[in-house]
């Protein structure tokens, strides 16, 4: 008699084709933002957050013809919280993004030994880049508008 043992995931051992499809997905997202590479652009806009719309600001530049930078900016709501700041680099060629610096903090490798000297997770990598993604749909769904069209 044979018996089913239950397969445990573990949420921290996160796959390198799982953050390459990630990648994927946060491009395709971004791409609609800014369609055509070849200018940089700044977009400014609002999103709603407790009973008060936080600016977000967000400027692309091209390193070269096949790679831009994005930064995402989002100025604090409170005192207590620090601004959001994150650097996305997208690979044109590839069709990828990836969120190269967070908040100042840079990371590199897909899995961190735990516990470390910078206070990071196992998957921070993964987490950094899956914020992304909820932020972008976040922005899709809640955004209120470009600002310099708003105020016209």
């Amino acid at each position: 008699m044979t018996r089913n043992k239950s397969i445990k995931i573990d949420q921290s051992k996160r796959s390198l084709n799982e953050l390459i499809r990630l990648y994927e997905r946060n491009y395709q997202k971004l791409i609609k933002f800014f369609p055509s590479s070849k200018v940089d652009k700044k977009i400014n806009y609002l999103i709603p957050e407790g009973i008060e719309n936080q600016e977000i600001n967000i400027f692309c530049r091209n390193l070269s013809n096949h790679t831009s930078v994005i930064e995402i900016k989002k100025t604090k709501s409170l005192e207590i919280l620090q601004n959001t700041e994150i650097e996305i680099y997208l690979y044109h060629d590839a069709k990828l993004a990836e969120v190269r610096k967070f908040n100042g903090k840079k990371q590199f490798w897909l899995r961190n030994r735990y516990p470390n000297r910078n206070m990071l997770s196992k998957d921070e990598k993964f987490q950094w880049n899956f914020f992304l993604e909820e932020f972008l749909n976040h922005t899709q769904n809640h955004g209120l508008g470009i600002i310099e069209n708003a105020l016209i």
